[in-house]
Parts: C-alpha cells; structure tokens; sequence
C-alpha cells in the first residue's frame, strides 16, 4: 500500500507566520526606540550635573559663575559628545545661572523630554515641573 506524504510548509502557512511577525515587529519596534530614547535622556541629566559642579568650582575658584562652555567641560558650540543634546547657560547675574539642555538630531523623536533645565540652587525643571519626571 501506498501513501504520500508531503514534506514542508503551504504557502497559507508561510504567509501565517509572516503575517504574525509583521504584527510582532510592529508593536515591539515603536517599543523599543522609546526605550532607546529614554536611555539617552541620561546624557542630559550628565551634562548639566557636571556643568553645575564646574559652574561651582568656578564660583569657588573665581567668585562668579561663567557662560564659557569649554571652562564647563564642553565643546565650544554646546554640543554633546553624542550630539544629541546642546547645552546653552544663562546667566542672570554674577551670582545665578540656569544651565539648559536641548534635544537636537534623533533625540527629538523623544518628544516628552525635549528640555532639561538646572539652576544655581539645583533645581531641575523648575520651569516645567510636570516634566521632572524626564530626570528618572
């Protein structure tokens, strides 16, 4: 007695199965890019953390605050290593500062945190206190 047996897939299984992990990669790629955006938000939070400690070392050293990036640790222009943030000061006075980090290039897809401040006195956001939740 005779009987076939067929080996391998039919092409409605195969579509299935593309079908399925078209749907997967869907939801998991938005997914992931949050994440990577979120990962990167601690660069801001790093560059105004040492920005503030060379601001008070300048302070200390000094006796006033400085709007010169490179004495703050960056590069002339502001821009981070990575060059997805650019970091400006604003000096109120001699005595004051607010140290900002900007989102530029591919960070600004993380549109939650486009803008990271942080005063003389340590505030962080103090601007915009519903995203304080960025510094996490």
């Amino acid at each position: 007695m005779f009987t076939a047996t067929w080996k391998g897939f039919t092409i409605i299984e195969l579509m299935v199965v593309v079908a399925i992990v078209g749907i997967l990669s869907a939801i998991a790629l938005p997914a992931y890019q949050q994440y990577v955006l979120k990962t990167h938000r601690a660069e801001a939070s790093r560059l105004l953390l040492t920005a503030a400690n060379l601001q008070e070392r300048q302070l200390a050293d000094y006796g006033h605050y400085t709007d010169n990036l490179v004495l703050l640790g960056g590069a002339a222009d502001g821009i981070s290593s990575s060059g997805r943030y650019r970091l400006q000061v604003i000096l109120s006075d001699s005595s004051s500062f607010e140290l900002i980090a900007l989102a530029q290039g591919p960070q600004t897809a993380d549109r939650d945190c486009l803008v990271f401040t942080l005063d003389h006195t340590g505030q962080r956001n103090s601007s915009r206190p519903s995203s304080l939740f960025c510094w996490d």
